[in-house]
């Protein structure tokens, strides 16, 4: 199967027949302006009909492959909208729409966790505080006391449950619930902060190699570099600075301050 020709390729043929028409038809006239006999007038008039034609042919052939442009053009366009409504219909609207319901509905079982937990935190305090055999332990301000390991009591009126000799406190829900909707950020930043020291990693164990490899080159880095990748090798960096001294290169020792290995 033939390969479909390119509009390039449609002009550059085109022009090529024009091309060797022109050169005909020039040397035709140069051999006539030559004195020379064996050229006829009718020889003349077909390589002009020839150049004519061809430059008929090359405008046709222009017009051809301004056509197929459009048509290459319109076929991209198309796979292109076809591609990009693929890509759409992946992930929906209604998708978006089925998430954020169960994370409301994950939020909304996050809230009645947070509240039956602080629930039960109030019920068993006042099963405590209902037994006559049980005494309140009130904490008073400014002195240190011991606490029961389980009781109750009150602070400046506030309702107290000690457990394990500890207040329990009451679970914020707004803070909970905050930090829930925090989370995904948290994961990101925290995410972040892995592939950081990694990079970081790299950079050192990538310098560490170097002082193996180009002595020469591993003083030209930066006081900082040189320093977390001497320390990775478990090298002194009073005696590398002091090795440098005998070399009469000393840098200021301040150099390895306010630039982190990674930069």
């Amino acid at each position: 199967m033939s390969k479909q020709p390119t509009p390039e390729d449609l002009e550059a043929a085109a022009a090529e027949d024009v091309r060797r028409a022109d050169q005909t038809l020039a040397a035709l006239e140069q051999r006539v302006l030559d004195d020379d006999p064996d050229v006829t007038p009718q020889e003349i008039e077909t390589a002009r009909s020839a150049r004519h034609f061809a430059g008929l042919r090359e405008q046709a052939a222009k017009k051809k492959a301004a056509a197929l442009r459009d048509q290459l053009l319109a076929d991209a366009r198309k796979q292109a909208f076809a591609e990009a409504r693929a890509i759409l219909a992946e992930h929906t609207d209604d998708d978006v729409a089925a998430a954020e319901a169960a994370a409301g509905e994950a939020m909304m079982r996050l809230r009645e966790a947070v509240r039956a937990r602080n629930d039960a935190r109030d019920r068993a305090r006042r099963v405590l505080e209902a037994c006559p055999a049980v005494q309140p332990h009130n904490p008073v301000h400014g002195q240190r006391t011991l606490y029961p390991q389980f009781g109750y009591g009150q602070y400046m009126g506030d309702p107290i449950l000690w457990l394990d000799g500890e207040s329990f406190p009451v679970v914020n829900e707004d803070v909970v619930m905050d930090r829930a909707r925090k989370h995904p950020a948290q994961v990101d930043h925290d995410q972040a902060g892995r592939e950081q020291e990694q990079a970081r990693a790299r950079l050192i164990a990538r310098d560490a190699a170097l002082h193996g490899e180009d002595r020469a080159a591993f003083h030209q880095l930066p006081a900082t570099r040189r320093k977390a990748a001497l320390d990775r090798l478990g090298i002194d960096w009073n005696s590398h600075m002091r090795e440098r001294e005998k070399t009469h290169d000393l840098e200021p020792i301040q150099q390895i301050r306010g630039t982190q290995p990674w930069h």
